[in-house]
């Protein structure tokens, strides 16, 4: 065999053993959920996680409606705005509802967006930070695939357990403009629960979370960044 045959089954090779670790990648991740499709083939280019791509400087405003204590539902105005600071960023988080609003200030680890110590002040909005517009960020413990069909992560609910997979791509029409988003969901009983990432932007633009008896958990929409994402 020529030295020129011998270069050329070497890369080919190569190029057949990257794709095969990719797909086992995903595969040990829950695989695909419909292997008669057509299958996308991740690369690192398609890895994001909580916090990724954020820039100095970057504030964000989201509308975000939870359910309360008492299973009713209270909206919010969150703004959030990101500076950097070696390993984490100093965060800023306004919050308002109704007339009052409330700063908190937080350090957040620039690898998955974890408070680096938890505050004893206004522990009430935190809770609702850290149980929606933060909430995604356990997901993401290490980084993963915006491919379609990926799994992220599971829900047991002490009788099935459910796979939350990357379920479809969608161009989503949003107050920032028009975003190219992955829609993250599953389903616990009839409603589906779904969140919208934008590969650029470090949290999710759109969610609409809904708990074990159908009722909304929480929803929030994006109003307003600072940055061109294009």
């Amino acid at each position: 065999m020529s030295s020129k045959k011998r270069l050329i089954l070497v890369f080919g090779s190569l190029v057949i053993l990257s794709i095969i670790i990719n797909i086992a990648i995903i595969a040990s991740n829950g695989g695909f959920d419909n292997p008669t499709r057509s299958i996308e083939i991740p690369n690192n280019q398609d890895l994001w996680s909580a916090g990724s791509n954020i820039q100095d400087g970057d504030q964000f405003l989201y509308n975000l409606t939870i359910q309360n204590r008492n299973k009713g539902l209270d909206n919010y105005l969150v703004n959030i705005l990101f500076q950097n600071s070696q390993n984490y960023w100093n965060t800023e988080f306004t919050i308002s509802h109704d007339s009052k609003s409330a700063k908190i200030y937080s350090q957040l680890s620039k690898s998955n967006l974890l408070m680096k110590e938890k505050q004893l002040t206004n522990q009430k909005y935190i809770d609702i930070l850290e149980s929606s517009l933060l909430q995604i960020k356990d997901s993401t413990r290490e980084p993963k695939y915006l491919v379609i069909g990926a799994k992220w992560d599971s829900i047991n609910t002490g009788i099935t357990n459910i796979p939350i997979k990357i379920s479809s791509k969608e161009y989503l029409l949003s107050k920032v403009g028009k975003l190219e988003t992955f829609v993250l969901s599953y389903k616990i009983k009839d409603y589906s629960s779904n969140i919208w990432i934008s590969k650029n932007l470090p949290l999710p633009v759109k969610a609409e979370i809904y708990d074990e008896e159908d009722k909304l958990k929480y929803k929030y929409d994006i109003l307003r960044l600072n940055r061109d994402i294009k």
